[in-house]
């Protein structure tokens, strides 16, 4: 297949209509004739989305990377104690020479013998082992890479032997998250996880429920069965500064009422 048209890295203005599809430009570094290496665009397909190259960054915007840092920072901080579990953040996967080799958003693996190692890619032949759990956030920008998550990973994880496979939508109209969840059945197919009353997602290889915040910005994290809240960083930050308020003024308060003593 012929690759698409390239270009050099330029800025440039963003003159398109409101209601048109910005479209999504993946970055990548070519080796030139005389040796150097040079920086150039080129527009992001489903078939460069699928198989990209190691090196290759694309553009979703600050609302799809925040998302992802989020929940990828839950994620990694929840099992940070498990010594076999690691959890993966764009990073290629080879999941089988019959298959593309994506680079899921996230990635949860059990039964990893040293999660500690400096990878390039997660190969499940050289790990012995599938990921449990593929996390993608949809970016709206494009119909066809949007497409893709929905419908293209779904075959290619199922056919991995990825037990769960969830899904962060969105579209360039409606912003607002929501939810869709594939989990296999026995027979290795793929079947939709259903939400339950509350709208949270099961995630059952790794014993955590998925749900949309209220406002659809951003996808929570519960413990199940506890329905403790995983937080992240910042939260986890402010939860802590306001432990050590409440220390201190608890500590200033017995000091007064021993000088009054």
């Amino acid at each position: 297949m012929a690759e698409p048209a390239t270009k050099t890295l330029t800025a440039h203005r963003d003159d398109r209509a409101p209601d048109e599809e910005p479209g999504i430009i993946l970055q990548r570094w070519v080796k030139r004739p005389d040796g150097t290496r040079e920086l150039i665009e080129l527009p992001l397909t489903p078939e460069l989305f699928l198989n990209p190259q190691l090196e290759d960054k694309w553009m979703q915007g600050m609302r799809h990377y925040k998302a992802v840092h989020e929940l990828f920072g839950i994620l990694a901080g929840h099992f940070r104690s498990a010594p076999d579990v690691m959890v993966n953040g764009d990073m290629k996967h080879y999941l089988d020479p019959r298959l593309p080799a994506p680079g899921p958003d996230i990635s949860v693996a059990r039964g990893i013998r040293d999660k500690q190692a400096d990878r390039g890619s997660f190969d499940v032949a050289e790990e012995g082992a599938v990921p449990c759990l593929i996390v993608e956030i949809v970016s709206p920008l494009d119909s066809e890479i949007r497409r893709t998550d929905l419908e293209d990973k779904v075959g290619v994880y199922q056919h991995a032997g990825v037990q769960e496979y969830v899904i962060v939508d969105s579209t360039h109209r409606d912003r607002r998250f929501r939810l869709l969840g594939y989990r296999l059945d026995r027979s290795g197919r793929y079947r939709p996880i259903e939400l339950d009353s509350e709208g949270r997602l099961l995630s059952e290889t790794t014993g955590l429920w998925f749900q949309v915040s209220p406002d659809g910005e951003r996808v929570f994290v519960f413990e199940y069965p506890s329905g403790r809240r995983l937080l992240n960083q910042e939260e986890m930050q402010d939860e802590l500064l306001e432990a050590e308020a409440e220390v201190a003024r608890l500590k200033a308060e017995l000091d007064r009422l021993r000088r009054g003593a």
